[in-house]
């Protein structure tokens, strides 16, 4: 299988773009608790992606089977069709951010490091899409995140995670208890075409 790795996928953000993504308001306060953070973030940051190419190789009333093995998502069931091409994907903060933010006390810096957290998982998620749509030419893709307005069985969770065959250890992502996706702020996925 063709596993394409991202061992830091590019991001950058103003303070105008951090002052809006985080809902701060222009809060001067919090904009200056935030500058160090978000120095310590430019220079420390490996966030990572991880994402290959799959097929719906078969869809019934009750499952989709991708590369043959059977999810029973009913969101999932309505994004997609025998012989779609899939792309499963796993983005992270990385390690060193999720390390960096487990030194931090303060409960304000552990909002706003948190709250980074999640921009840079959003913005990998769009750096994946933008990769999938230009490799396939698709207009748009669809994002399927399991658990997301729905209920989602950890034992799916863990074949969808078990998809990659190991290759998520060279982007540091493993699976922990309840088969969550660690770091924390990981995300594990499937896109699709948009139709």
């Amino acid at each position: 299988m063709n596993y394409k790795i991202f061992e830091k996928f590019p991001f950058s953000y103003d303070s105008e773009t951090l002052d809006k993504e985080l809902n701060l308001r222009g809060n001067e306060a919090m904009l200056d608790i935030l500058e160090p953070i978000y120095e310590m973030v430019e220079q420390i940051a490996r966030p990572k992606a991880i994402y290959f190419k799959a097929e719906v190789t078969e869809k019934t009333d009750q499952w989709v089977k991708i590369n043959g093995v059977p999810f029973e998502s009913q969101l999932l069931r309505g994004y997609v069709e025998q012989g779609d091409l899939v792309f499963p994907y796993i983005v992270t903060v990385g390690t060193e951010l999720d390390d960096y933010s487990k030194t931090l006390k303060d409960s304000m810096d552990l909002f706003l490091i948190d709250e980074v957290m999640n921009l840079l998982v959003n913005t990998g998620k769009v750096f994946v899409a933008d990769a999938v749509k230009e490799e396939l030419g698709w207009t748009a893709a669809q994002d399927y995140v399991p658990g997301n307005g729905e209920e989602w069985s950890t034992v799916e969770q863990k074949r969808l995670f078990d998809l990659f065959a190991g290759e998520t250890a060279k982007i540091g992502v493993t699976l922990g208890d309840n088969y969550f996706v660690l770091p924390g702020r990981s995300t594990i996925g499937i896109l699709s075409q948009q139709r």
